[in-house]
């Protein structure tokens, strides 16, 4: 029973390392992006920035890095649960 809880504590703090828009969107690390935000995305990392600081600046900062927040050329407000396209083909 010892043993599990190190590995429990590695995992929780594994977690923050990876980020909303890095889970939800991996296609768009490091493509070319528009410079909008995702605001799908930046609601997700808000989230967890206002339930956990840490976690939620690392979010921010690791969707940051990856370009993963950014909307990609052509979509206008992306897919989400929050916010999405009206025209429903956001695929380009």
């Amino acid at each position: 029973m010892k043993s599990v809880l190190p590995i429990a504590l590695a995992l929780l703090a594994a977690l923050p390392t990876t980020s909303c828009g890095s889970l939800l969107f991996p296609e768009r690390h490091s493509q070319e992006h528009s410079g909008k935000l995702d605001p799908n995305i930046v609601v997700l990392d808000a989230i967890g920035l206002a339930f956990f600081i840490l976690p939620g600046l690392i979010a921010f900062a690791v969707d940051f890095t990856k370009g993963t927040i950014y909307l990609p050329v052509g979509m206008e407000r992306g897919e989400g649960p929050f916010f999405h396209d009206s025209d429903g083909d956001s695929e380009e």
